[in-house]
């Protein structure tokens, strides 16, 4: 989708959201209320570098679609993310005076829905707001709206790496994008945005269970490891959601850690092995990053054997990763990846700004999966143990015809692209500057 290439200040925003709501989506697509007894909908919703070639003009891109959605708030909107940064926030977060700050006309509509009532709620991870306090504090001094601070680390080990937000009782966005400003213009990232009450009721259990946590109370209503076996996707409890182009799919929310789950909603890691094991034609990848192995030495090879075990069946595996993923830790195993006939695997590296280098900027962050043109995750986690074990994070699986139509054409995007170059077994790689 076309961007705007100035900066937007927030006085701005509510008139430029106004402008862009009834340009980009029709009022049916994206309506408060989906309904009882029609469908909901989704809808894949990008972000992209400027200066590159990534952007699909058919998928909406992220700053828009967030700015149109809090701006329809009519009673609650909540918030969940690792960080929240506009431009210069924290140690890190500067960038060059030409690269726009897209988050901003963002948190204009968070203010302006406070402002008019709306309950408002802001949860971030509490080892990253050491860094980028700024937001949160920001949030929580706004007249009807709350933040709070969650300690994943104390709860289950890791951090809160989910990223979503709940709109009402029928809106739910969840994917790779953080409430960063370089995640609205400086990299490549993938999200859907959901209208259905079950989902987003479901994404509020989960969000509810984070909020208790972060203010002291019990977890008395998280599930434990060890429990009864989880039943397959297809006898899980799903909805049936409609794409823009009028397929319906089933939908499955499901999320981990495994220790910290609502009732109704899976643990994502069995489900991922599964759509992998069910796969006999191609599948698709996309990461920030992947390790089979964790700092502590401890084995996680769940997923990469079920990569393995499709190529063996005849399936085509391609694995897109970003170039952050080159470490000396992972890259042996990258390498034995590539070997296994069937599989082909890119790292992406996306030039600097031309104005001046980004700290944690200009990468491919998206991360999702698709299997035979049939089925597709769209997550927050990257795959490695903690991610699963560890970690908030949330995916939606969607099955049925059609459904991954969208992400695959986001996939060519990068693999047939200029940024992308191929693993070998005897290849040198190693990781660039990030910081």
């Amino acid at each position: 989708m076309p961007r705007l290439s100035s900066p937007i200040t927030a006085p701005a925003a509510l008139v430029l959201a106004a402008a862009l709501a009834c340009a980009l989506f029709p009022a049916a697509t994206l309506a408060v209320d989906s309904g009882a007894d029609t469908p909901g909908t989704f809808t894949l919703v990008e972000s992209w570098p400027e200066y590159t070639q990534l952007d699909l003009s058919d998928i909406p891109d992220a700053p828009e679609v967030w700015a149109q959605v809090m701006g329809g708030a009519a009673a609650k909107l909540d918030l969940a993310g690792f960080y929240f940064s506009r431009k210069g926030d924290g140690k890190d977060a500067g960038g060059p005076a030409g690269a726009p700050d897209l988050l901003l006309p963002v948190l204009a509509q968070v203010e302006a829905a406070a402002g008019r009532g709306v309950k408002v709620r802001l949860l971030a991870d509490a080892k990253f707001a050491a860094n980028y306090a700024e937001v949160p504090a920001w949030a929580g001094a706004l007249p009807g709206a709350e933040s709070r601070l969650f300690d994943v680390g104390k709860a289950w080990g890791g951090v809160l790496h989910a990223k979503y937000f709940l709109v009402d009782d029928d809106g739910l966005y969840l994917g790779s994008q953080n409430f960063d400003w370089r995640a609205l213009g400086q990299i490549h990232e993938l999200g859907i945005l959901v209208r259905d009450r079950t989902l987003a009721a479901r994404a509020r259990r989960i969000f509810d269970l984070d909020w208790a946590l972060a203010g002291g109370q019990q977890a008395a209503t998280a599930t434990t490891p060890g429990g009864p076996a989880q039943a397959p996707l297809a006898g899980l409890p799903g909805v049936t959601l409609t794409s823009p182009a009028g397929a319906e799919v089933r939908a499955v929310l499901a999320a981990s850690p495994q220790a910290g789950l609502p009732a109704d909603v899976p643990w994502d890691l069995p489900l991922l092995v599964e759509m992998m094991d069910a796969a006999r034609d191609s599948v698709h990848l996309q990461l920030l990053s992947y390790s089979v192995a964790d700092r502590e030495g401890r084995l996680f090879d769940d997923l990469d054997r079920a990569l393995r075990r499709a190529a063996v069946r005849g399936a085509k595996v391609r694995i897109i990763l970003a170039d952050w993923a080159a470490t000396k830790y992972a890259v042996p195993w990258l390498k034995s990846l590539a070997a296994v006939p069937g599989i082909e695997l890119r790292l992406t590296s996306i030039p600097a700004h031309p104005e001046g280098f980004i700290p944690f900027a200009r990468v491919e962050h998206a991360k999702y999966l698709t299997v035979d043109g049939n089925a597709l995750w769209v997550g927050t986690s990257n795959w490695s143990r903690d991610y699963f074990f560890e970690s908030r994070n949330l995916g939606l699986f969607l099955t049925g015809a059609g459904a991954p139509r969208d992400a695959d054409a986001f996939f060519n995007q990068s693999w047939n692209g200029p940024y992308a170059t191929a693993v070998t077994p005897c290849g040198d790689y190693a990781a660039p500057r990030r910081n």
